[in-house]
């Protein structure tokens, strides 16, 4: 990660939209479902049931693409290095992708399953007592079950004790 990149993270607190240029693109299936909707509003009754799965899933898709870019922040009184904020995470059984004391930034990997690709933590330092903190998942999973909350809530408690 450049350091652009890292002043806009911390400065917006989310990933460069640059970054999800290809999840941008998927977009283009739900506004299909909603244009043959429209298309054929006139002659067929299924063309309401098409618009409304359009827009749900269109709806649905731009709300995991901006929650898979948001950082979050967490605040903790340890006086520890990141690399030692990275031992400690990497304790709990995540795999430590990189840590960079004089970057600040950690990227972890959660396990993963059958069902799971598992997530990618990235967390960056941004002053003595604050790191932010984005968990996205490693595949193109369609359902996450709110893991990122998870994430967040377990590194959370790990800088709290």
């Amino acid at each position: 990660m450049d350091s652009n990149t890292k002043k806009y993270i911390i400065n917006n607190l989310k990933w460069p939209a640059n970054q999800y240029i290809s999840n941008y693109f998927a977009l283009f299936f739900p506004f299909l479902f909603i244009y043959a909707g429209l298309s054929k509003y006139d002659d067929d009754e299924s063309a309401l049931t098409l618009i409304i799965v359009g827009i749900s899933v269109l709806i649905y898709m731009i709300f995991r693409i901006e929650s898979e870019r948001r950082f979050k922040e967490i605040f903790f009184n340890k006086d520890l290095s990141t690399s030692e904020i990275g031992k400690l995470i990497e304790s709990t059984g995540w795999t430590l992708m990189a840590n960079s004391n004089a970057s600040g930034i950690i990227k972890l990997n959660t396990s993963s399953s059958f069902l799971d690709p598992g997530q990618t933590v990235t967390i960056i330092r941004v002053t003595k007592e604050k790191v932010i903190l984005n968990t996205r998942p490693n595949g193109r999973a369609f359902f996450t079950f709110f893991k990122d909350i998870l994430n967040y809530n377990k590194v959370k408690q790990i800088l709290a004790k």
